[in-house]
């Protein structure tokens, strides 16, 4: 069998490790509701499962960082997902359920991250496009989003988690096909790098700029099938809404390589937050589904902008014998922002239905005025650490 070229198993890896979010993602809550957990625990479930995230997701990219080996950890740790996850099916009440989440979260959270280290770290070695290869993983969200539907309607409700275990194999697979001999860093290990790197002013400063600028979407995960639906848009309408955004992040991604030629990472993330005004204050007085649509777009900039931009940037200005924590932290930090947002702002939507989304708008205007901050504080060229 013909060696697979670095691009193609990193696209591979991402493919796999994305597959089984877009049956798990829309599909455990389905599934969870008919289990007899409620709406209320639902919500209690994911925001308990962000902080551990968060808690959990820092300690797994230093020790990646101090002692290396992201493949095998990264193997390991899929492994050890499949078999958490699996006690869904043998434990019952909200109790029980919400212990797999939190365990299945913890150990499914850091491939993620770690992969993104591993890819950057080859892309120093041996240059190709990043994001060409971190479309695949959209790609893979997508395809089986849209396709989970009908195998549910016609599966039923109880198929769900076994399709996540299946695909969860998947991502084992996945994971084997990282680069051996690739790793987060050839340079002396470092001790405490998360100590390290959280006393640094410009990476606190790239934390609270990125990850207000993925929080400013935190309505649209949480409510905007709710806000839709109540402005009158028809379910097949708001579908075609979700697929403009996520075919817009894959354009993005797939020609991404003259973005990031052209525009510093700093810059990227300035972008994508200012976008997020345009987006979310028209989101909250716009009411025509075409009108929406045109919204979408902005898709491009709210994330795809915003989220490049801080991949290039700990690529960029983060030491690499450090890459695996700053990953995780940057992934554990938007997480932690976009639940408080969720948490937050619900009984907002509540009482002031779409007038959230100019909340929104604000966490891009915080998000920029910490770009802006981070690009003062950051000489051009040069590095921390």
């Amino acid at each position: 069998m013909p060696q697979l070229a670095t691009p193609v198993r990193l696209s591979l890896f991402y493919f796999l490790h994305y597959a089984a979010m877009g049956i798990h993602l829309p599909g455990m809550q389905l599934w969870y509701q008919a289990q007899g957990v409620t709406p209320a625990q639902l919500g209690a479930m994911g925001f308990v499962t962000i902080l551990a995230r968060v808690a959990t997701g820092p300690f797994f990219g230093s020790w990646v960082d101090r002692n290396g080996q992201a493949r095998r950890h990264c193997v390991v740790l899929n492994w050890l997902t499949l078999g958490v996850f699996a006690l869904n099916f043998v434990v019952g009440g909200f109790w029980a359920l919400l212990a797999v989440a939190l365990a299945s979260t913890i150990v499914r959270a850091p491939p993620g991250p770690l992969g993104d280290a591993v890819t950057l770290a080859a892309i120093r070695r041996e240059p190709f496009d990043f994001g060409q290869v971190r479309f695949w993983g959209s790609a893979a969200f997508m395809i089986f989003a849209i396709a989970g539907g009908p195998l549910i309607d016609r599966l039923g409700v109880d198929a769900i988690p076994w399709l996540c275990l299946a695909l969860l194999g998947g991502a084992i697979a996945g994971a084997a096909l990282l680069p051996r001999d690739v790793d987060t860093a050839r340079t002396a290990r470092p001790q405490a790098p998360v100590r390290f790197l959280m006393r640094q002013p410009v990476f606190l400063a790239f934390l609270a700029a990125s990850s207000f600028a993925q929080a400013s979407h935190a309505v649209l995960y949480a409510f905007s099938t709710l806000h839709w639906n109540a402005v009158g848009l028809t379910q097949s309408e708001i579908g075609w809404l979700w697929g403009v955004s996520t075919a817009i992040e894959l354009v993005l991604l797939w020609f991404s390589r003259h973005a990031t030629a052209r525009l510093s990472p700093t810059a990227m993330i300035l972008i994508g937050s200012l976008c997020a005004l345009p987006r979310w204050g028209l989101h909250a007085v716009a009411t025509e589904f075409w009108s929406f649509v045109a919204i979408q777009c902005l898709h491009a900039g709210t994330f795809g902008f915003a989220y490049l931009g801080a991949v290039h940037f700990i690529a960029r200005h983060m030491p690499a014998s450090h890459a695996a924590s700053a990953q995780s932290l940057h992934a554990g930090a938007n997480a932690l922002m976009i639940g408080l947002a969720m948490w937050a702002l619900g009984p907002v939507y509540a009482a002031r239905g779409g007038e959230v989304y100019f909340w929104m708008a604000g966490c891009g205007l915080v998000a920029a005025a910490f770009a802006l901050a981070l690009i003062r504080l950051l000489p051009r060229g040069q590095s921390p650490g």
